[in-house]
């Protein structure tokens, strides 16, 4: 299912707005959510399944990515970007997403950031300065929508760091155990 052609807002390369609206949707009501960052210390995340990708046989490297997790039977993967379906069980959206980690210096291994989802519309703000160059140049066309701030003070990498930030840091072994088993 391509994003664009559902109900939910969409911008290719702001998953982590994409994921602010996301919470808000009515189908989430009463049920258990989660923002999940996707990070590495290194700064590359290698993704299988994007839709970004030209050959579904080679991964999409990101800076990062966000993707929703939702406990309704089960916890299901709720990520605009992915090829594998809106949404997907989570052990089968990890297993098609994270692949051939055993290729992969320690450095560039995956780091799971979550965040429950009324904490993360409480606290995430960007004034999408991240995604300029820098001469000042837009990386990749911004949303149609207004930036989310709250006040004057950009959260986003805060939320990005590896290292620190609100949620809990996982390992990918960690959130195949902790929430799709």
């Amino acid at each position: 299912m391509d994003p664009r052609d559902t109900r939910y807002k969409y911008a290719a390369s702001y998953c982590e707005e994409n994921v602010w609206h996301l919470c808000q949707e009515p189908v989430f009501e009463g049920v258990e959510v989660k923002v999940v960052f996707v990070l590495s210390h290194g700064g590359i995340c290698r993704l299988w399944n994007q839709k970004l990708s030209q050959d579904v046989a080679e991964p999409v490297c990101w800076d990062y990515h966000a993707f929703l997790v939702a406990r309704q039977e089960e916890w299901m993967a709720w990520d605009l970007d992915t090829r594998l379906g809106l949404p997907v069980p989570l052990q089968h959206y990890l297993a098609g997403t994270f692949r051939n980690l055993d290729d992969l210096p320690e450095f560039f291994e995956p780091v799971f950031r979550l965040v429950d989802a009324q904490e993360y519309l409480a606290i995430f703000s960007s004034d999408r300065g991240h995604m300029r160059g820098p001469g000042g140049e837009w990386m990749a066309t911004p949303p149609d929508w207004e930036p989310i701030l709250l006040g004057e003070e950009s959260t986003i990498e805060w939320l990005l760091d590896p290292g620190g930030g609100p949620g809990d840091l996982l390992a990918l072994e960690e959130l195949r155990g902790g929430f799709a088993s």
